[in-house]
């Protein structure tokens, strides 16, 4: 069955993803990857996010390496983009432009990646040459296998350093209700909607519940579940080998670990 990673900055540990958790937890999203800090507010997410598993790393670069290791094995990484437009662009098959663009409108300049809608927004932004591919409407469907979904808590794009490594994108087409609506879908809800897509086409099944609340398996504080147990061993017993082929490298070789000759030659 094909996996499900999401990939978010997390910048400082007061930053609060609990609403974003929440969302992986639902959707059984296999592992958060956070660009930054490992800890962070988990506020609104009611506890589901203790059934995350979650791993931080330094650096974007970092974070596709690990993703396309064998650790994870995603095929590739999909950015989620805003899709609000007045255009009915946003709902064909064929995709829209993404384009480079710095947004106006806050304390400082930000370099986003978002799909260019109405003559308001061309107005509001600068646009350069798109360097990028075309971003699908998500009900197209556009998965291949295990898939990172890079997502950003601006609802209008991505960072510019974080869109540089999606392989893709994606985007949730709506339409504002008023010419004047900023937003009409939040960051939780296009998450939802995407992963909702995801698991459909990988033919997950549906979690199952108990009275009013999905049954998931007793949260034990300071203990760790059966397969973290067998993750962890496979990891002690993959690096033990990997140690022993190096001992058995340096054992072969003429010399010993401080460079020396071992043949008695130099003593």
């Amino acid at each position: 069955m094909y996996k499900s990673f999401l990939l978010i900055e997390n910048p400082s540990k007061s930053n609060n993803l609990g609403p974003i958790l929440r969302c992986c937890a639902a959707f059984a999203v296999e592992e958060v990857i956070f660009v930054g800090f490992a800890q962070c507010s988990a506020e609104g997410s009611h506890g589901s996010a203790r059934h995350l598993k979650i791993t931080a790393v330094p650096t974007f670069d970092h974070a596709v390496q690990y993703l396309k290791g064998r650790d994870c094995g995603a095929v590739e990484i999909i950015g989620l983009l805003g899709g609000n437009s007045s255009q009915d662009e946003v709902y064909s098959a064929t995709g829209c432009d993404v384009n480079d663009i710095t947004a106006e409108g806050h304390s400082e300049r930000l370099a986003l990646v978002s799909i260019v809608g109405n003559q308001q927004d061309s107005q509001a932004i600068s646009a350069g040459t798109s360097i990028f591919p075309r971003s699908k409407p998500v009900h197209c469907r556009p998965f291949r296998g295990n898939t990172a979904f890079s997502v950003s808590k601006n609802w209008r794009g991505l960072p510019l350093e974080q869109a540089l490594i999606c392989d893709s994108f994606v985007h949730v087409p709506h339409i504002p209700i008023r010419e004047s609506q900023a937003m009409l879908v939040d960051v939780q809800a296009s998450i939802s909607i995407v992963l909702h897509h995801f698991t459909a086409w990988a033919r997950h099944d549906e979690r199952s519940s108990v009275g009013q609340k999905f049954a998931v398996s007793k949260f034990l504080k300071g203990k760790i579940s059966e397969e973290e147990k067998e993750a962890k061993v496979a990891l002690r017993s993959r690096n033990r080998e990997e140690s022993d082929n190096v001992l058995e490298e340096v054992a072969a070789c003429d010399i010993d670990l401080f460079g020396n000759s071992v043949d008695g030659d130099d003593y």
